[in-house]
């Protein structure tokens, strides 16, 4: 059997950041197995917290909700691209990194394009996720739209953060532009160390939430 590996935090654990101005995930017992012989759970989340994906709509009022956007693109061959010597704290990731990392055309295309950094393993559940990591490039995610990608995976704010959680139609202009070209993002991931030299497929099928701008994913790596 193929060897899995975990890509996804632990909801409800304390290495998650939430994103500023959203809720992050709140459990309410409903029943106990004390009080009803069983457990149930009632549960709280914003849809872009932990290990989520991300559909079109999210950004764009006519795009594509979760629920409409083929399994497909949320699985399937993938492409790491190890960042962690040229990816800097608050500077763009460029084409040429990318490139540098591996990330040629053909290389890319019709493949799921992970985006290693290492910053989710440092700093996810500390204050400093959101607002000092590095982020790609405009420049850079047009690239990858060139590429034909299937899918952008990341261990990192894809995005520069706006200052306030009031943003306007100017901020997240990589979640923009992708979206826009109908290529969902997978971000949060952990483990990607795991994967250096390997060949494998990336599965991070979201739950099915109708109208939904995103939802969380299990994410998995299969080792081929």
């Amino acid at each position: 059997m193929s060897e899995l590996i975990d890509l996804t935090l632990t909801l409800g654990g304390n290495r998650i950041t939430a994103v500023p101005g959203l809720v992050s995930v709140e459990m309410e017992p409903l029943m106990t197995h004390e009080s009803h012989a069983r457990s149930n759970t009632k549960l709280t989340l914003a849809t872009h917290f932990g290990t989520h994906v991300d559909a079109p709509y999210h950004f764009h009022p006519g795009g594509a909700t979760v629920d409409d956007m083929p399994l497909e693109r949320y699985m399937g061959p993938a492409l790491l691209l190890d960042l962690r010597k040229l990816a800097r704290r608050g500077a763009p990731i460029s084409v040429a990194n990318l490139q540098e990392a591996g990330g040629e055309e053909e290389a890319l295309r019709d493949q799921i394009a992970v985006l290693f950094t290492g910053w989710t393993e440092r700093e996810s559940g500390g204050p400093r996720f959101y607002s000092a990591g590095p982020y790609l490039s405009n420049e850079g995610a047009g690239y990858l739209a060139r590429c034909s990608v299937n899918a952008v995976a990341v261990d990192f704010p894809i995005d520069k953060l706006p200052p306030t959680s009031q943003s306007t139609i100017d901020d997240f202009p990589v979640h923009r532009l992708l979206l826009g070209e109908n290529i969902p993002l997978i971000e949060n991931l952990i483990n990607l160390d795991r994967l250096v030299g390997h060949t494998f497929e990336l599965w991070a099928l979201p739950i099915k939430l109708q109208g939904g701008d995103g939802a969380a994913a299990r994410a998995v790596a299969r080792i081929l």
